[in-house]
């Protein structure tokens, strides 16, 4: 009988052990690699139809954090700042209904920067969604504006206090400009008095050295604008000598009388509004 040597049947059969393993060992690499690679299409698809809440595809997230104005604000804040334009200059007035799609084609702006400063408005009450999902401008009462011209006396009293001697000379002197010039022209614009105004009481919230008190103050002021009473030629003026008053007193450095001028300025503005509201 023919016997079968043991050695020889290794060494025909098995020239190398490493080379008898390798096979093995390539296919176990290559099936894990076509598993993780369907794992991650598989992952992939998942996150596409069922993202984590508040996240975004990369892409659009991306986008999100890159789009900015060119002076360096986000998006959302442009958007923000010129809706609140809109209502100052009572584009928007009370009870309008907000339509997103218009108006993201009146501002030139997209709609998920102006989604989000729609929020932030209806946050802080200024818009608010009705109970049939219609989105409108708040109506502010006369109980409202009563409230807030109170808060106002006290609080911009005060920051005109503190600002006195903190303005710079040269933007002090500068509005005063404007204002003298308001006043020898005998008859400013609203814009004009708006855009002074703001800068006016702008400066001083900002000079008063409390930034919870400079926001407080804007937010108050924000709120006040919304109601639409035009205003008549003396009234206009007696603004400009309001405003007038007002600089002189800061420039002087005299916080009591910065303070004065400034109560009553808020408190010509309270009453004259509440006059011609009586008139209606």
């Amino acid at each position: 009988m023919y016997t079968i040597d043991r050695s020889e049947l290794q060494s025909n059969v098995i020239v190398n052990p490493s080379m008898a393993r390798e096979p093995l060992v390539s296919r176990h690499r290559e099936q894990g690699s076509i598993l993780r690679n369907k794992n991650r299409r598989t992952i992939s698809r998942a996150e596409q139809q069922f993202p984590v809440p508040g996240s975004l595809p990369k892409s659009k997230a991306a986008a999100n954090r890159s789009a900015q104005h060119p002076d360096g604000r986000s998006l959302s804040d442009v958007a923000y700042a010129r809706v609140v334009d809109m209502l100052r200059s009572r584009e928007l007035s009370p009870n309008d209904v907000i339509l997103e799609t218009r108006l993201s084609r009146q501002l030139n702006i997209s709609r998920t920067p102006l989604r989000e400063a729609i929020r932030r408005l209806e946050g802080e009450r200024i818009l608010e969604r009705q109970k049939s999902g219609t989105l409108v401008v708040r109506a502010i009462s006369i109980e409202d504006l009563l409230h807030i011209w109170q808060i106002r006396i006290l609080l911009e009293g005060d920051a005109a206090r503190r600002a006195a001697g903190q303005i710079s000379v040269r933007d002090l002197k500068t509005l005063r400009a404007s204002l003298v010039n308001m006043k020898n022209n005998g008859n400013p614009t609203p814009e004009e008095l708006r855009a002074v105004g703001r800068d006016l009481h702008s400066l001083i919230a900002q000079a008063c050295g409390n930034p919870m008190l400079a926001a407080i103050i804007e937010d108050f002021r924000k709120r006040t604008q919304l109601l639409t009473i035009r205003r008549v030629p003396e009234r206009a003026m007696k603004v400009c000598e309001e405003h007038l008053a007002i600089v002189d007193a800061l420039l002087a450095g005299d916080g009591d009388d910065s303070k004065t001028a400034m109560q009553r300025h808020i408190e010509g503005v309270r009453a004259y509004t509440l006059e011609k509201l009586g008139a209606l």
